[in-house]
């Protein structure tokens, strides 16, 4: 007999997750507009000495211009990220490409990951794949575990995120340098998505995951 979906706690969960990944890529985008503002002064500052006749270095002028390019291009890429995140909420999407998930949440955590002086690292998913969950429901639990092995990761160390085929099932795995066991997603969240989760030997974190089609 299937577990009970506890619903109100999974939708609670549903909204801090969004909320966290939110609040991280709008901080990012708010440090690119900061570097922006920054050069931005420096150029008016050298035309406003143009204006006054003083010589301007063109070159120095090349530079700060092309500095404010390469933050809009970052700043561009964080907006494209939280707007594909964005419909991953889509309640009528009920089946899920890990693929796509992997490679969006694995960009989404990166700027935590380097808070906490850590490296992830995506290895190739199998193509193809297809999940009967919602997305916004495996990103939240691949967000999750990311988040229960950097909290235990030793700094400066690799966190390893890849996802496999075993039968009828896929499985998510976790690995790094990690002190102690992580913390496992929570309950709701796994029974949602029919997945078994468990720590390996202290140092990964492994998730098993029904794939389309597969029996309940």
């Amino acid at each position: 007999m299937a577990a009970e979906i506890k619903w109100q706690e999974l939708m609670g969960g549903v909204l801090a997750f969004v909320g966290a990944v939110t609040a991280s890529a709008t901080h990012e985008i708010k440090n690119e507009l900061a570097v922006i503002n920054e050069q931005g002064s420096l150029v008016q500052e050298l035309l406003q000495m143009a204006a006054r006749g003083r010589e301007v270095d063109p070159a120095r002028l090349e530079e700060l211009i092309g500095r404010v390019l390469i933050r809009v291009a970052r700043a561009d890429g964080v907006v494209k990220r939280l707007n594909a995140f964005a419909h991953s909420a889509d309640l009528e999407r009920q089946e899920t490409d890990p693929a796509q998930s992997l490679e969006l949440i694995g960009k989404l955590f990166g700027r935590l990951a380097g808070l906490r002086g850590l490296t992830l690292e995506l290895a190739p998913t199998p193509a193809g794949l297809v999940l009967p969950a919602l997305p916004v429901l495996f990103e939240q639990v691949v967000w999750a575990c990311l988040r229960g092995a950097a909290d235990v990761a030793a700094k400066g160390s690799t966190l390893r995120l890849g996802l496999t085929i075993e039968g009828d099932a896929a499985r998510l795995l976790v690995e790094g340098e990690l002190a102690q066991p992580p913390a496992l997603p929570s309950a709701p969240l796994l029974t949602a998505l029919r997945a078994e989760a468990r720590v390996v030997e202290g140092r990964a974190l492994s998730l098993r995951l029904p794939l389309a089609g597969a029996e309940g």
